[in-house]
């Protein structure tokens, strides 16, 4: 997750909360911070043995959230023997109740990943400055809907879900500035919000994750990097 930027973020502040700025185009910065969570889904899935997504999605939907809460970059979910197991054990390590089926796990995936967006939200807003408005879900993982609302719901503001090539896309773009037939990456990005499909997701406030969020994650309001 991040943000760009015309100048990288070096300070202290950036430093211990782990951000590292990654150059783009036209000398531009995206400072961000890396995130796990879809990883632990493809994980689950194949030791599950499921091949139902949607079905799973749906299952996973019915379910009440924030009951098993993991933190989701914990080194111990890089590469575990069996990640159900792991986030079996995590749980049971917080004194949480324990994920069994295929669709507690999922709901766990789910609802972890939206949490860790909201604060490390939170930690890029308190770095710039100033809040943010609407974030931006590109690449396969945006066909997840539930999990685009999740985040809506626990960021508390606007999910753009798409384009789902975001990385083919990209590519073209470079080349087409290469070639002169885009003025600049503004340009390329109005063709982009004019051509792709594009959906947003409008955040809930009286959802169990946002009332989750406002509960046990509070606020940063200062500026870190002033």
């Amino acid at each position: 997750m991040g943000f760009e930027s015309l100048t990288p973020y070096t300070c202290d502040a950036a430093l211990q909360a782990n951000i590292t700025n990654e150059g783009g185009a036209e000398g531009r910065y995206r400072v961000l911070k890396n995130i796990m969570g879809l990883w632990l889904l493809q994980r689950v899935l194949k030791e599950q043995n499921v091949s139902d997504l949607q079905g799973l999605i749906a299952r996973t939907a019915a379910l009440p959230a924030c009951r098993f809460i993991i933190d989701c970059n914990d080194d111990r979910f890089i590469n575990p023997a069996s990640m159900s197991a792991e986030i079996r054990a995590a749980c049971r390590d917080a004194g949480q109740p324990v994920p069994e089926s295929d669709a507690e796990l999922a709901r766990c995936i789910f609802d972890s990943p939206a949490l860790l967006y909201a604060r490390v939200l939170n930690e890029l807003a308190a770095l710039r400055g100033h809040p943010f408005s609407q974030l931006h879900i590109v690449g396969g993982g945006c066909q997840n809907t539930l999990l685009n609302q999740l985040c809506a719901d626990a960021c508390g503001i606007a999910v753009v879900a798409g384009p789902i090539e975001a990385s083919t896309l990209g590519n073209i773009g470079i080349q087409l500035m290469t070639l002169d037939e885009l003025a600049n990456v503004d340009e390329f990005r109005q063709v982009v919000r004019g051509n792709a499909a594009l959906t947003t997701f409008t955040p809930n406030p009286d959802s169990e994750i946002a009332r989750f969020v406002a509960q046990f994650q509070p606020q940063q309001t200062k500026e870190l990097c002033a």
